[in-house]
């Protein structure tokens, strides 16, 4: 029988992350994917404005879908309203499977009430979680510490797990200097890291939101947290080779014309 797996997202009209980002993995992995909208990002001026839907649209979204639909894993990417994360710890509360937690922290950085409102109201997610997946910006914003170097991020890592976490991998992606974007998992008894040869090519966007969705996927599909995110980088390395320039000069991941499906189940 197909599996089925939600994605708790907003929407990048470019396509490269969001829930656009999430559909196409889920459904590279041979899963059936659901959404339920948070909200819309659309490009303006170079830089991405997020309109908010209604929160009771959310909550309507969403008792739709466990009303008809036997849901299999969860992801959850951009959730920009308190009143929204509020509904989405109610629904997953109820929920008995894989969820990935992308916790997508998009605001403005000098709006500093509503940033520690949002941050606490975040983390009561984590408890629910199988895992938390951010990137270097949001886990510093997360542990309230810089990380400039590997011990920075294992430090991170540790005051994340504090917070609820049952486990996290932090993103690195290009961030740090040298060769190599690597990524590290921490679940409280080992640390694991995630290592690629850097790629020389603009096409990253979404790099982010599909590794959570992919972690996700190979969760529903019964594999190991470990192999689960080894298999997730392997696939997001291969949609940055293929990537989809923009006219921008950026570049959303992208897997090519043929699906190479065997690849990633």
């Amino acid at each position: 029988m197909t599996k089925t797996v939600l994605t708790i997202a907003g929407s990048d009209t470019l396509a490269g992350g969001g829930l656009q980002s999430d559909l196409k993995t889920f459904e590279n992995y041979q899963l059936f994917g659901l959404t339920a909208i948070t909200c819309i990002a659309v490009e303006k001026d170079g830089h991405f404005e997020i309109n908010d839907l209604p929160s009771e649209l959310l909550r309507d979204q969403l008792q739709s879908i466990e009303k008809n639909v036997a849901l299999n894993g969860v992801k959850v990417g951009l959730v920009h309203q308190l009143e929204s994360l509020e509904i989405v710890k109610t629904f997953l509360r109820t929920f008995d499977g894989p969820i990935v937690l992308d916790p997508v922290m998009a605001f403005k950085e000098t709006d500093d009430v509503y940033n520690g409102s949002y941050r606490a109201k975040l983390i009561e997610l984590f408890p629910f979680a199988s895992i938390v997946t951010p990137n270097l910006r949001e886990a510093e914003l997360l542990s309230q510490q810089a990380i400039r170097t590997l011990e920075d991020m294992k430090h991170a890592a540790k005051k994340i797990l504090s917070l609820g976490a049952p486990s996290v991998v932090i993103k690195g992606g290009e961030r740090f200097s040298g060769a190599f974007a690597s990524d590290l998992f921490y679940d409280g008894n080992e640390f694991h890291s995630f290592t690629k040869p850097k790629l020389m090519t603009p096409t990253i966007n979404g790099a982010g939101c599909t590794l959570a969705s992919a972690i996700t996927a190979n969760l529903v599909s019964g594999k190991p947290m470990i192999e689960a995110i080894e298999n997730s980088k392997d696939y997001v390395y291969r949609g940055i080779k293929k990537g989809l320039p923009l006219k921008n000069g950026e570049g959303n991941v992208w897997f090519g014309e043929r699906i190479e499906t065997e690849v990633f189940t």
